[in-house]
């Protein structure tokens, strides 16, 4: 059995710790996560819809596996790895979700309702306790001198030829009040029980 779950955390300012959700299950793989899995055990091309609601090539069995599902997303960078969003609730989880409903964007500078995206990390799979987790995980800090709320997280995989960007999951969250000079972090465990 698989399971995922997301965790958030919030420190503020000073980095103390205000705020962990514990482990909280998932309810939102989308169909291009799917996709991807398929392509990869079946040996075959895949298309899929991505971010941009195109059909686009997800997995291309002439390259690499190295060129497709990548999240290791680094400082900077908004267009793969975990996101995060403003507007859920306008669109709910939907197995057919291809996008957030508004996401947040990247501003290393403040900048007015975005988020500083520090890299994206992952632990390779470990066993704890009677369960082998892989964790994705990634920082967000908020520099902009006003609150930004955020209401759904996702994760986006690249596929580095193109490139083209897809979203694999997407979840609507408790709305998180980022305050100026917190950092939120998101973490998503993939959990495998025998």
């Amino acid at each position: 059995m698989i399971e995922t779950y997301y965790r958030i955390l919030k420190h503020n300012a000073d980095g103390k710790l205000v705020k962990d959700s514990g482990l909280i299950p998932i309810h939102s793989y989308v169909i291009q996560f799917l996709e991807l899995i398929n392509g990869l055990l079946d040996g075959i091309n895949i298309t899929a819809t991505d971010v941009d609601n195109a059909e686009s090539t997800l997995l291309t069995t002439g390259y690499s596996i190295l060129n497709s599902g990548i999240v290791d997303a680094g400082t900077g960078d908004d267009t793969h790895g975990i996101v995060v969003g403003t507007n859920a609730g306008v669109t709910a989880e939907d197995n057919l979700n291809y996008k957030l409903d508004t996401k947040i964007l990247h501003s290393a500078v403040g900048a007015a309702g975005k988020l500083n995206y520090l890299a994206v990390t992952m632990v390779a799979p470990r066993v704890v306790g009677a369960n082998i987790d892989l964790d994705i995980s990634r920082a967000f800090l908020n520099e902009t001198g006003t609150t930004i709320t955020v209401k759904e997280i996702g994760l986006i995989c690249k596929e580095i030829v193109t490139p083209k960007y897809f979203l694999l999951l997407r979840d609507v969250v408790t709305d998180e009040d980022v305050l100026d000079g917190y950092t939120l972090t998101v973490v998503y465990t993939l959990r495998t029980t025998v």
